[in-house]
């Protein structure tokens, strides 16, 4: 879904060397929490308990912002006593809350890589589950570099983490194209003048990328319902 500062579809694109800043959870790398807490646990209403009452997302929220497991912890024992090992467990089982490459996006990586866009990451993503996920994940190799928010000590939607990423990259707002799945972050970006995209599925990135005038991008047929009124 476009969410930019310019209209949908007026073919402007961004303004000089486009930036492509893509998010990675859900985006380009498949996650969900109680993948990691099943595979801890072995029971699937037990794994889901315990994603809505101990390990929410609040507390994965402070693991992104670098927060450390001591610190996390510390929450955690507070608010439920004698849980803490659900989270020591999520962190040791974490690749099972991951699922393979999103194909479509990889491709649309690939794609825009081969044009000669530059493509950069930007994630909320623990330091410490982060370690050794490039090497897991070949198609992350296509981004120039990935800025980490436990690495920053800082999440999105806050609006330093995105000119942290200007300043790590060197590139203006008006030329960054940024793709998350999060309203909140999309909006942030926006009104710090990037243009961003909600990313729903592979398919409607692509024509959205399209619109916005970004090169070396095979055509996608259009929805069945722009289809239907020509």
């Amino acid at each position: 879904m476009l969410n930019t500062t310019p209209a949908p579809g007026d073919g402007t694109g961004p303004t000089g060397p486009p930036v492509v800043v893509w998010d990675l959870g859900n985006v380009l790398i498949p996650w969900e929490r109680t993948g990691a807490l099943l595979a801890a646990v072995g029971d699937p209403d037990e794994a889901e308990r315990l994603a809505e009452e101990v390990f929410t997302l609040e507390v994965n929220a402070l693991l992104d912002a670098g927060a450390s497991m001591r610190e996390v912890l510390a929450v955690v024992e507070r608010d439920h006593p004698g849980t803490g090992w659900a989270v020591e467990a999520y962190v040791e089982h974490f690749g099972h809350s991951l699922g393979p490459v999103i194909d479509g996006s990889a491709e649309i990586l690939a794609e825009l890589n081969s044009a000669g866009v530059r493509c950069v990451g930007l994630s909320n993503w623990s330091a410490v589950t982060f370690e050794g996920i490039p090497q897991a994940y070949p198609a992350l190799s296509g981004l120039e570099g990935i800025v980490i928010s436990g690495e920053v000590g800082v999440t999105k939607p806050d609006r330093e983490i995105f000119l942290h990423c200007q300043r790590r990259f060197g590139f203006e707002a008006h030329q960054a194209v940024f793709i998350d799945d999060s309203p909140a972050n999309v909006a942030a970006a926006v009104q710090l003048g990037w243009q961003a995209l909600l990313f729903e599925d592979p398919e409607r990135l692509r024509r959205d990328l399209g619109a916005l005038g970004l090169p070396g991008l095979t055509p996608t047929d259009p929805p069945p319902d722009a289809r239907s009124r020509s």
